[in-house]
């Protein structure tokens, strides 16, 4: 059996998607699990794989919940045996010491791995998110600024970000020393490896920088040399899939990269659990464009998700005798946000009710493709929709969407299409044309 290039966990369904999407771009074979309890079936599909993803909820999660999630799918990661092993994490680094810690899975990582070596490499430049000298920085509203004064993340309700120094900001969640390899380190004779391997010896994690796609390469290289020789658990968003999926495929012969383009549909559901203003722009967009939105209350799903399941079905049946486009939405302004919607038991509520109407709706009408919005409770919608993973089947590079296939095997949700989109991703017609294809 051929080995694996990379084996990751996702810290959130959207984010897991787009993980596997830049490695699949590049022509490598991948596929995304929903959960590391199915090991002997991952474990078969991953001879024919060149990448295994196993997508989760601990963005979301308090630190002891996410040891009973994460530590069975570090376990996974260990049995898969890749060439590299990824914690894949948020490109604004949502994390705190009681929500979705990083410095836990770290944690985690060290009980499994002692002195695993952990570079951390956020950076996804493509996609706005630069690192230097260890600061993250966010590209907001066509501007660059450090990520604490982003306006987005330092007033995020789940994870507000008070401090860019992400060496500060993980020393607030772990007592592992920190370490940095930084874009002088990169001009050295020895492109900076001398002082990453010098960070690991002394078992510090190490905040790489790059702000460039000349720089996110070099740093996959020392990165991948480094899991030559230690055990290695790279957090990093999805620059690194990017970066790694340039390098292995750069001299292959015969590859076939993601298509880039996709078929329009009849009809589109929209799930909206997302409290992002640039979401909130999009069901606009949607609205003005002809689409029907029906609007629901969170406290409503965490009281009976069965039934409010029922009602929105109804609704959005006859939504769509006067639409193509249907949306379901929690937020669409300020004032109907509320302090509990960040947390787990109400993202997991809102996440059942639309994984119940997803079922209902394909099972009776054949619904063709949804998308499902915010990363909490996408993430809860498709671990209870019933689907065991998901393939790519295209990658949208104008709006940075992916759009999937479900792999159900014996259930109405076998082929559904979906799209699963986090709070700042894509244009404000993201959802029109992804019912019209690209």
């Amino acid at each position: 059996m051929k080995q694996l290039l990379a084996a990751f966990y996702g810290d959130d369904f959207t984010g897991s998607t787009e993980n596997l999407a830049q490695f699949c771009r590049h022509g490598l074979r991948g596929r995304l699990f929903f959960t590391s309890s199915n090991r002997e079936a991952i474990l078969e599909m991953a001879s024919e794989l060149d990448v295994v993803g196993l997508a989760g909820t601990a963005r979301g999660l308090a630190p002891s919940a996410m040891t009973e999630e994460v530590a069975p799918a570090l376990a996974l990661l260990d049995t898969l045996n890749p060439r590299l092993k990824q914690f894949k994490i948020c490109s604004t680094f949502d994390s705190s010491p009681t929500i979705g810690s990083i410095g836990h899975v770290m944690d985690l990582a060290r009980r499994r791995w002692p002195e695993c070596a952990l570079p951390i490499l956020p950076a996804t430049p493509a996609f706005g998110r630069y690192t230097a000298f260890s600061h993250l920085f966010t590209r907001y509203e066509n501007e660059i600024c450090r990520l604490d004064q982003n306006p987005a993340m330092a007033y995020h309700p789940s994870t507000p970000m008070g401090e860019a120094d992400l060496r500060r900001h993980l020393m607030a969640q772990t007592a592992i020393p920190p370490g940095a390899v930084t874009l002088l380190d990169y001009q050295r004779h020895d492109g900076g490896w001398q002082c990453l391997a010098s960070a690991v010896e002394e078992t510090r994690f190490v905040v790489m920088d790059a702000t460039q796609a000349a720089e996110m390469h070099h740093a996959a290289k020392l990165i991948l040399k480094l899991a030559e020789r230690h055990p290695t658990l790279a957090v990093a968003a999805q620059g690194l899939a990017d970066a790694l999926g340039g390098l292995v495929t750069r001299d292959m012969e015969q590859r076939e990269p993601l298509p880039t383009t996709y078929p329009g549909v009849d009809r589109l559901l929209v799930l909206s659990g997302s409290c992002s203003p640039q979401t909130r722009k999009q069901l606009a967009h949607l609205e003005a464009q002809g689409g029907c939105i029906v609007t629901i209350s969170p406290m409503e799903a965490l009281r009976s998700p069965g039934a409010l399941s029922k009602r929105l079905a109804h609704e959005v049946m006859g939504a769509f005798t006067q639409s193509q486009m249907v949306g379901v939405a929690t937020t669409l302004q300020d004032a109907d946000l509320v302090d509990e919607l960040a947390s787990d038991r109400l993202s997991l509520a809102v996440g059942e009710v639309y994984a119940l109407l997803a079922q209902h709706l394909r099972r009776e009408t054949a619904i063709p493709r949804i998308v499902f919005a915010g990363g909490d409770t996408s993430s809860h919608a498709m671990r209870r929709i019933g689907a065991d993973a998901l393939e790519l089947v295209a990658f949208d590079e104008t709006q940075g969407g992916h759009l999937c296939r479900l792999i159900a095997p014996g259930s109405p949700i076998e082929g559904l299409e979906v799209v699963l989109k986090g709070g700042q991703i894509g244009g404000e017609d993201f959802f029109s044309r992804t019912q019209r294809g690209t």
